[in-house]
């Protein structure tokens, strides 16, 4: 399991308080219906049907996103004052580049 890179998780958190951060599958499918979602961060223990799911979305939709997948989901919605979730999308272009930054070094 790849652990959360901390920079990212602190973008995330930025993101949530600019209201630039969407939490939930349902909430992140409407974001990327309408074109809202540049990113999509999923911890690495939701479940692959739950995945599987963002992924066929993302497909469906013609989107070229990102899937961020790392962490675990009690790690990660705390860090951001939320109830349990394993799917967070970044509706902010500024927010998501620079995640995928840190990711992808």
């Amino acid at each position: 399991m790849t652990e959360l890179n901390p920079k990212i998780l602190n973008l995330m958190q930025f993101a949530r308080k600019a209201g630039k951060l969407v939490a939930g599958v349902d909430a992140c499918t409407r974001g990327m219906h309408h074109r809202h979602i540049h990113l999509i961060v999923i911890a690495a223990d939701t479940s692959e049907r739950t995945v599987e799911r963002i992924r066929n979305e993302i497909k469906a939709g013609g989107n070229k996103l990102l899937i961020i997948l790392a962490g675990k989901q009690a790690e990660i919605s705390s860090a951001l004052g939320l109830p349990i979730t394993g799917v967070f999308g970044i509706s902010d272009k500024n927010f998501a580049a620079k995640m995928i930054e840190y990711w992808q070094a």
